[in-house]
């Protein structure tokens, strides 16, 4: 009798916050994973000499012309597309940026596509329902951070027309708010910890909008999954299926901390719409693919905590 083949991702964005995790998700479950890295320099040590880990070295703008020729071509069975260039601070109003990043997207599919490629993963973003809600409203002018909102839309609609069209199972994965030891970004609830952590004043909003927040090791099993048994065209809430106003969570966040940092909640202005998490299936990913978050909200901030106090981040 035959072995079973042994199942193959490629990652995009590999060593990002998420990427890395989500490398780490694939493997210690058996499948093996080829990451994309702009600079291998990148690479956590840990990878290097794991043969359940391959590497390519590449551009997702510059796909098309790369070809990939000499590259790794062997056949994939997920294409899990992290990768995209500014996602938080002021990247996010770079418009020859996140344009670039939609055709790099659609550039993922059809390379995809190339090396066999059962089913490709788009990660999405819960800021393309907010945007919908904002553009529609007809009452609220867009800011620049919204050309974000509106690539992350338009890479969705663009990439699941072109994975159709290639015979590629498409599934886009709904991000909301991942959190969790080892980021270093500029998001909000990571520097609103570090900020707690020093005990410093923190201007906010009133703070009474729907907030969800998912811990890093939760986010990445639901992701692998959703590529795994996910149906064709299929969106899955990357999160927990019951919101909170952000106020509950950043008052729950200073009582872990058992920080002295002063929260003047409605300091900064909110004008713009609010989603009701109607939206969207938070269920889908409990009823559908059988998940829920193991990782408490407390949990998870308290080893982001202990992450930050090690590494000297804060």
């Amino acid at each position: 009798m035959e072995g079973k083949t042994q199942m193959r991702a490629m990652v995009t964005g590999a060593t990002g916050f998420v990427g890395k995790e989500l490398v780490r998700e694939l493997t210690d479950n058996g499948i093996d994973v080829v990451a994309m890295v702009r600079n291998r320099n990148r690479v956590p040590d840990e990878w290097i000499g794991d043969d359940r880990i391959g590497f390519v070295e590449g551009n997702l703008f510059e796909l098309d012309k790369e070809a990939w020729d000499g590259r790794d071509k062997k056949k994939v069975d997920l294409f899990y597309h992290l990768g995209w260039y500014g996602t938080s601070g002021m990247e996010r109003a770079d418009i020859d940026g996140q344009l670039a990043n939609v055709k790099g997207t659609c550039e993922a599919v059809r390379m995809a596509a190339a090396l066999g490629c059962n089913t490709f993963i788009n990660a999405g973003s819960i800021m393309e329902y907010e945007v919908i809600e904002l553009m529609n409203s007809g009452d609220y002018a867009p800011g620049m951070g919204n050309i974000y909102s509106t690539a992350k839309l338009a890479a969705d609609y663009m990439a699941r027309t072109l994975a159709n069209s290639l015979s590629v199972k498409y599934i886009n994965v709904i991000i909301s708010n991942i959190y969790g030891a080892g980021e270093k970004s500029a998001r909000f609830l990571n520097t609103t910890l570090r900020k707690m952590i020093k005990d410093e004043t923190i201007p906010l909003t009133h703070g009474n909008q729907l907030y969800d927040f998912i811990y890093i090791t939760d986010a990445v099993e639901m992701i692998r999954i959703a590529g795994l048994s996910g149906t064709s065209n299929g969106k899955y809430y990357i999160g927990n299926s019951r919101p909170k106003p952000l106020k509950s969570f950043l008052i729950s966040m200073k009582n872990i901390l058992e920080s002295n940092s002063e929260l003047e909640f409605g300091r900064i202005p909110f004008n713009v719409p609010m989603l009701t998490y109607e939206e969207f299936d938070t269920y889908k990913v409990e009823r559908e693919l059988g998940i829920m978050p193991k990782v408490s909200f407390e949990e998870g901030i308290i080893k982001m905590k202990e992450w930050v106090m090690k590494n000297g981040e804060q």
